[in-house]
């Protein structure tokens, strides 16, 4: 049986839960699309864990069709701005969507 799903999550708590998630990076996980847009955009697999370590959010939590929380986080790091788009899969991983 799986994991419940909490009914609601607000920013601060998926900010909370997300930093927990990204401080063992064997729990974060990158698609391939994600993977993608890092070598385009010349942005490293240390950048986005910073980013989901130290970030803020960008844009507000949402439940999306799979069941996971979807938030944007934003970092600041050696005047260059990320954005990740990651996905909270409760209450294991991150998955990492995209990265720009």
């Amino acid at each position: 049986m799986s994991d419940p799903v909490p009914l609601r999550m607000n920013d601060a708590t998926a900010l909370k839960l997300l930093r927990e998630i990204a401080s063992d990076s064997a729990r974060v996980i990158f698609t391939h699309h994600a993977r993608q847009r890092m070598r385009q955009r010349k942005v490293s697999t240390a950048q986005v864990l910073a980013c989901l370590q130290r970030g803020i959010v960008a844009e507000p939590v949402a439940l999306d069709l799979h069941g996971n929380w979807k938030l944007t986080v934003t970092h600041r790091a050696a005047g260059t701005e990320l954005q990740v788009a990651v996905a909270i899969d409760v209450p294991k991983r991150a998955i990492v969507i995209t990265v720009f």
